[in-house]
């Protein structure tokens, strides 16, 4: 009761913009700006009348138009949110990425940080943690007083894919930058990906990679990842 009036209990509820729960868990918070921001970043590809910009230019709207959604209030919920919501963050940024690239959505993704030199979403959110704290003003009552968040624990490693990348990758075929034109950046990163083996193989269900049981509709053989570079009944075209 508060001043003769009932108050409800409920499990969690909005306030400031923030959801907050009973055990102070902001799960359903994230869950909730992840929709957001994917809805962002559907809204922005589909109104770009052209894919023929840069790597740098689709990062730079990513972080104009939707990384704000996740820096308000980020110190208060970033680590206080389930993994399966962080996952869900971070695929949000990367299925912004993919859809650049041409990429369906089961392409590797430590290949796609190492090419657009780019890390996981949460990564990027932590290091901008610290500046979260420079707009908080506390009480003259709270003078002297240090947060329990300090820079001793923040990440300062710099992210590296490379670790994570599948080792056929270094197999493929080299190149100088991401092309700005969507045709020749499609192009190319059918080839990084290997996406090329759906067309060669025999097998006709979906397979994220290939297998011992996969074989070459041109020669016969395992057509082990990049297969197309070693085939010698595949033209130089057919290989591209």
């Amino acid at each position: 009761m508060l001043n003769s009036a009932e108050l409800e209990i409920v499990n969690e509820f909005k306030y400031l913009g923030f959801t907050f729960s009973s055990q102070l868990s902001f799960t359903s918070h994230l869950e909730s700006l992840n929709s957001k921001a994917a809805s962002k970043c559907g809204y922005l590809l589909s109104n770009l009348k052209s894919f023929n910009i840069s790597t740098q230019v689709i990062l730079d709207l990513f972080a104009c138009y939707v990384l704000p959604t996740y820096r308000y209030g980020l110190a208060l919920w970033l680590r206080k949110c389930s993994g399966s919501s962080i996952a869900a963050m971070n695929a949000v940024f990367t299925k912004y990425l993919k859809r650049y690239m041409s990429l369906p959505y089961h392409a590797n993704n430590a290949i796609l940080y190492h090419l657009t030199s780019t890390q996981p979403l949460d990564r990027t959110l932590e290091s901008l943690l610290p500046s979260s704290f420079s707009s908080l003003k506390f009480p003259e009552a709270l003078n002297g007083l240090q947060l329990t968040m300090n820079n001793n624990t923040y990440p300062t490693e710099v992210y590296n894919p490379i670790p994570l990348v599948p080792s056929y990758f270094w197999h493929s075929k080299t190149y100088v930058a991401i092309p700005t034109y969507a045709h020749s950046r499609k192009a190319l990163c059918k080839a990084l990906f290997n996406f090329i083996h759906y067309d060669i193989c025999n097998i006709d269900e979906f397979h994220a990679s290939a297998t011992p049981d996969c074989r070459c509709r041109s020669c016969g053989d395992v057509a082990t990842q990049y297969h197309q570079y070693l085939c010698e009944d595949m033209t130089p075209q057919s290989s591209l």
